[in-house]
């Protein structure tokens, strides 16, 4: 789920998957954002994005006093078991773990995963809501899906009015992806020191 050896080159038609624990006077933000190599997504990895943007749209809206996490999961879940039933990913929805492994949800505050002990959602608590989809290489379906992994994570404050998206300020939307990535750049023109092969071993 998190790569951690930092050695490797991205090919043109792969994706990065950032994920960003950052700190601000002690307390902590969690966002995940997917992007296409060369600033366009392919079809397979569109749909698949799509798939993973309507699991975390229909998530934070649960993400309301008195709600869980439990509950937040399991609109996602079941959301994306549609997506992936609908590509003939998967055939029935319990196959969707195989694809969603882990969580939708956990607190964030004076920690990346910050202890909850609460049941329910109380007001101004703050949560993760990040779904996504793994497809590994020799996967049980069609090659074209290999090899995509998307996760869009964002923090949500539980307020009286309604879930507040506090990342917002990051485009979550595949197409708002490909325009910023269309913009100039300050690292258009930066060029990386030739690397040691020894760094690799």
């Amino acid at each position: 789920m998190h790569y951690k050896k930092n050695n490797d080159f991205a090919d043109n038609n792969e994706l990065i998957l950032m994920d960003v624990g950052a700190e601000f006077h002690g307390y902590t933000a969690d966002v995940t954002r997917t992007i296409p190599v060369n600033g366009i997504f392919s079809e397979e990895q569109k749909k698949i994005y799509e798939i993973v943007y309507k699991a975390q749209e229909a998530g934070i809206s649960y993400a309301t006093i008195g709600s869980s996490k439990s509950k937040i999961h399991s609109v996602a879940y079941n959301e994306i078991a549609k997506g992936l039933i609908n590509l003939k990913i998967i055939d029935n929805i319990r196959d969707a773990r195989i694809y969603f492994p882990h969580g939708t949800v956990h607190h964030i505050g004076l920690d990346v995963h910050d202890l909850n002990t609460n049941s329910y959602f109380k007001e101004n608590s703050v949560i993760t809501v990040e779904p996504g989809i793994y497809i590994p290489e020799g996967s049980k379906c069609d090659k074209k899906w290999w090899g995509i992994a998307i996760r869009i994570e964002d923090d949500v404050l539980i307020s009286k009015n309604g879930p507040v998206i506090l990342s917002d300020g990051s485009p979550r939307k595949w197409n708002e992806i490909e325009d910023l990535m269309k913009q100039p750049s300050v690292l258009d023109d930066f060029e990386l020191p030739k690397i040691s092969p020894l760094l690799n071993n």
